[in-house]
């Protein structure tokens, strides 16, 4: 049976110091002492990423910018079998580790899951989702980056998460979701443990919280486009299921008098994402950035890998 002193707790953070400083309180009180925390400062301008982790005594690395090659550099720091994420802004409740290191005494599991809540919510309300995930397509459903525990060694024959999606890259969201993809399609399952349960502190409003959205659907767009290109009836069936709910979710929400601009904002960028991509490399299952002076990625190349 796993235990906390098999984990490492990785926070990937950059130019959120005080955030931090709030997030890794809240992570090392709900957390037992016997597991190991990480902080990946992505990039930040100063060193106070890296005070923060030293004053709260727990280990730091550096690594470049965007969320994913930040997830990276903990993978490959880390030395615990496995690797639990959460972000600055979240605060993680009593037990959080407890529940989601359980479900690895099953060898077919390579990834659990937890619930993320907005931190004005009550854990107490209604919930019904899943608690196994067994087929590619249900990849899309599994989880949340902010709160997931992967075992280290299949991250690492995976070759981690993709360098090209995430925050801090244009193609701003899923690559939680390319995760869980590709771990499924190689024939592990991913659990989603409803015990576990963190807060998110930090909520976007107006136009933040359309810009957010907008990230994440070029995120999504990156991942149908990827999905078309490695496995053209796979792929379209992401972008049909993506399509289709967000389109629901928008006539949904017009026919409530409820607003609806984020949603349209993540439609535009599905399509905006997929094509963005359209001939960007692809080795195996991931994408493979050039990477600009400013150390953001540029799509406009030619000569794609096929």
């Amino acid at each position: 049976m796993p235990s906390p002193s098999d984990v490492t707790v990785i926070v990937c953070s950059r130019n959120r110091s005080e955030m931090l400083r709030d997030g890794l309180a809240a992570i090392l009180s709900s957390t037992p002492a016997e597991a190991d925390v990480l902080v990946v400062d992505s990039a930040s301008d100063t060193a106070e990423t890296r005070d923060v982790a030293t004053d709260a005594g727990v280990a730091s690395t550096r690594a470049g910018r965007g969320l994913s090659v930040a997830r990276n550099a903990g993978i490959t720091t880390a030395t615990r079998p496995l690797v639990v994420f959460t972000d600055d802004d979240c605060r993680p409740t009593e037990g959080w580790i407890e529940h989601l290191i359980v479900p690895f005494a099953d060898d077919r599991v390579a990834a659990v899951t937890g619930r993320m809540l907005d931190h004005t919510s009550s854990a107490d309300a209604p919930y019904d989702r899943p608690a196994r995930y067994e087929t590619a397509i249900s990849g899309l459903d599994a989880g949340h980056g902010a709160v997931m525990a992967f075992r280290r060694d299949v991250l690492l024959r995976l070759g981690g998460f993709d360098d090209l999606m995430g925050a801090g890259q244009r193609l701003a969201g899923a690559e939680d979701l390319d995760i869980f993809i590709r771990l499924l399609r190689a024939g592990a399952h991913v659990v989603h443990s409803a015990e576990c349960v963190v807060l998110h502190a930090n909520t976007r409003v107006g136009a933040a919280y359309v810009e957010l959205h907008r990230g994440y659907g070029l995120g999504l767009g990156a991942l149908v486009g990827k999905w078309l290109r490695r496995d053209p009836r796979f792929g379209v069936r992401i972008g049909w299921t993506l399509t289709r709910r967000t389109v629901a979710r928008i006539a949904r929400a017009r026919r409530q008098g409820r607003a609806f601009e984020h949603e349209r904002a993540l439609l535009g960028g599905i399509f905006a994402g997929a094509w963005a991509v359209r001939r960007a490399p692809i080795v195996g299952e991931r994408f493979v950035p050039p990477w600009s002076p400013d150390g953001m990625p540029t799509l406009r190349m030619e000569g794609a890998l096929a």
